[in-house]
């Protein structure tokens, strides 16, 4: 039985059968409430507690239902004593909305007290944020956390807060969280009216960055979700109360389509796949209290929400070893997007990928997936048609199926972006279930970190040019983008194989005058077989180029060898095999990334170039489960450029054109 059918078998019985005893008879408190419902209405009641017995999501259910009530004060003592909102106020915010969607299936008078108890000890901090402009508090991602997770444990507690107390949760919400959070809107809409965001003394040590472009940089980021969403969601909670709530809401809604403009037309997202999901999860969290509460936009209709399900798909690499899904980690991206998602996404759209997606491609952690979540939603798997993809941010991403085994190759070209690296032409390979090519995990935030140096083009498997890579910034600013380009000039899809051009000179040019032409050409037939053809030209004077490839190491069970124009990448249940050819001489050597131990070990071969004005370099890889055959293929050289010749493939390669020809033969 596949783990879908399982799904499907367990939620279907789950909303016909009979629930378990701890949930016979708990009720919520239904008394009347003129309060707007803003995560769900009562009657979802049940399937909210059905869900937290489906497979998806009841793992996650008994973690959250063992947390002792109590740890939610502990957790507040803490953070009486740090003053650490960065950490520890966070920490309390997600024990205030875990213990409260604990308490929507399971109701207990001890949890309701220490709920209570923790919103009055929330509600009386001074600020929710650390960050100011000028001498005002603004709202970034814990204001916006704060305000939201607030609303929900306000209405999971429905009736059971007085009168006053509700009263003192609305004013913190408006004067804490919304007003801080519309600061935070106004000055990424308006930047000419910030005086300067900064962080507060308490955490003025936390990055050393400037943040004079701040409300520009983050504007045009996932960091504009948050506090546009904790606005509009705090906005309708204030209608009736607060004068100021419409112009709120309508900031709120202009903002959340700047928002879905950030996304491509095609639905992929320039940040990457975890950033997509934060982005998304924050502000599908405001259409759908918008929609509850008579909003009249079809927020549907508002982007391409089919082609972000695309984009999920596409940036999932199978499993990691703990069968969590695995994914394409371009830039700082390290996780799948949470159930909520694809879930709110499948409702509103029927699409049934959407529901295969929460199922089978995301990690549940999130109090949105309990609430969001259908298990009896149609489900389909992948088309072909997603196998090989270029999307509209030049990122490449080639797979051979959709099992946890299968191959995928993913290349990362195109323009810059926030979390970014300097990766152009950067290539990943997993297969077999090993990450023989990887994107190493971890890169620092802050400049002043030795982990910064995995930013660098040197920390890819991407070319290095008089042993430099391409331009980067300084971290000045933090993890905004670069001045960073290169471009996809082909890309032939003919299903088992597939090839690409990539051309970086651009990127490289800003740093380096002596360039002329950085291309990249890949060549994958699938699942096995990968040929990179590297070419770089130089006036002015003759330099190095060097190729780097980086097996994943977090385990310490990569094993690298070369010897002569071959080298072997060896990991516990694959290996990938390379062979080297060039117009000139060659070496392959084992390098490390130049960053403390206590930072990571992270192995690579390097393949040079000695100093030249042209460069035409190919490496052959081949990948086989461990202590296999690997697949016979020969590339040899002709007049025009290459020949890749063997078992089950046959292509020329004319290298002599401004893009290589590639031909089937």
């Amino acid at each position: 039985m596949t783990r879908r059918e399982l799904l499907r078998i367990a939620g279907s019985s789950l909303l016909l059968g009979s629930l378990p005893s701890t949930f016979k008879g708990a009720t919520l408190d239904t008394t009347s409430s003129s309060q707007s419902r803003l995560f769900f209405n009562l009657d979802e009641v049940d399937q909210i507690r059905a869900n937290a017995k489906t497979v998806l999501l009841a793992p996650t259910y008994k973690e959250w239902s063992e947390i002792d009530p109590n740890s939610l004060n502990t957790a507040l003592n803490k953070f009486d004593k740090s003053g650490d909102i960065v950490r520890d106020f966070a920490a309390a915010i997600e024990l205030l909305t875990k213990l409260s969607l604990v308490q929507i299936i399971d109701p207990s008078s001890e949890r309701k007290t220490a709920l209570i108890s923790g919103i009055k000890r929330l509600i009386s901090i001074e600020k929710w944020d650390y960050f100011l402009d000028g001498d005002k508090p603004i709202g970034i991602q814990r204001a916006s956390i704060a305000t939201v997770r607030l609303l929900f444990a306000r209405e999971v507690l429905y009736g059971e807060i007085a009168p006053d107390l509700d009263r003192s949760i609305l004013k913190a919400v408006a004067e804490k969280g919304c007003l801080p959070c519309y600061r935070t809107v106004y000055g990424m809409d308006h930047p000419d009216t910030v005086i300067g965001w900064k962080f507060d003394d308490r955490h003025a040590g936390f990055y050393d960055i400037s943040m004079e472009r701040w409300p520009m940089i983050l504007g045009d980021n996932n960091l504009r979700s948050a506090p546009c969403s904790a606005l509009g969601i705090g906005a309708i909670a204030l209608q009736g109360h607060d004068p100021r709530a419409d112009e709120w809401l309508e900031t709120a809604i202009s903002s959340s389509r700047h928002v879905l403009r950030t996304f491509s037309p095609d639905g992929s997202y320039f940040e990457g796949l975890s950033y997509s999901g934060y982005t998304l999860r924050t502000a599908l969290n405001f259409f759908d209290a918008h929609a509850r509460n008579g909003g009249k936009i079809d927020w549907v209709k508002e982007a391409n929400f089919d082609g972000m399900i695309d984009f999920i798909v596409t940036m999932q690499a199978g499993r990691n070893a703990d069968g969590t899904p695995d994914i394409v980690n371009f830039s700082d991206a390290r996780s799948s997007v949470y159930p909520c998602v694809p879930a709110w996404i499948g409702k509103h759209t029927a699409n049934p990928l959407a529901q295969y997606t929460a199922e089978n491609l995301c990690l549940p952690k999130h109090f949105l997936d309990f609430l969001w979540y259908e298990p009896s939603k149609p489900s389909v798997a992948p088309l072909v048609s997603l196998e090989n993809v270029r999307n509209d941010l030049d990122w490449v991403l080639c797979r051979s199926g959709w099992e946890a085994n299968d191959a995928v190759l993913a290349f990362r070209s195109g323009g810059p972006c926030n979390h970014e690296h300097a990766d152009r032409n950067h290539i990943t390979y997993k297969v077999f279930g090993e990450r023989l090519l990887t994107d190493l995990f971890g890169a620092a935030y802050d400049k002043r970190s030795p982990g910064w140096a995995m930013r660098h083009t040197q920390a890819h498997n991407s070319v290095l040019v008089n042993g430099l890579g391409h331009h980067y910034h300084d971290g000045a600013e933090g993890t905004n983008d670069s001045k960073a380009y290169a471009v996809i000039t082909q890309f032939e899809d003919h299903g088992d194989t597939v090839w690409w051009t990539s051309d970086a000179t651009a990127a490289y040019l800003i740093d380096n005058d002596h360039i002329s032409k950085v291309l990249r050409t890949v060549i994958f037939a699938k699942p096995d077989v990968i040929v990179v053809i590297d070419q770089v030209r130089l006036h002015f004077g003759p330099q190095a180029m060097n190729a780097r490839f980086y097996p994943d190491n977090r385990d310490g069970e990569a094993k690298l060898s070369a010897n002569g124009n071959t080298f072997e990448i060896k990991r516990p249940y694959a290996s990938l095999h390379g062979n080297v050819t060039s117009r000139g001489s060659i070496s392959i050597a084992k390098q490390k990334l130049d960053v403390p131990l206590e930072t990571g070990d992270f192995p690579c071969v390097e393949i040079t170039s000695p100093p030249a004005f042209n460069h035409e370099v190919v490496t052959l890889l081949r990948a086989t489960p461990t202590n296999k055959k690997a697949r016979d293929i020969q590339v040899t050289p002709t007049d025009n450029g290459w020949l890749a010749s063997g078992k089950n493939l046959q292509l020329k390669i004319d290298t002599r054109r401004i893009v290589p020809v590639i031909t089937l033969i």
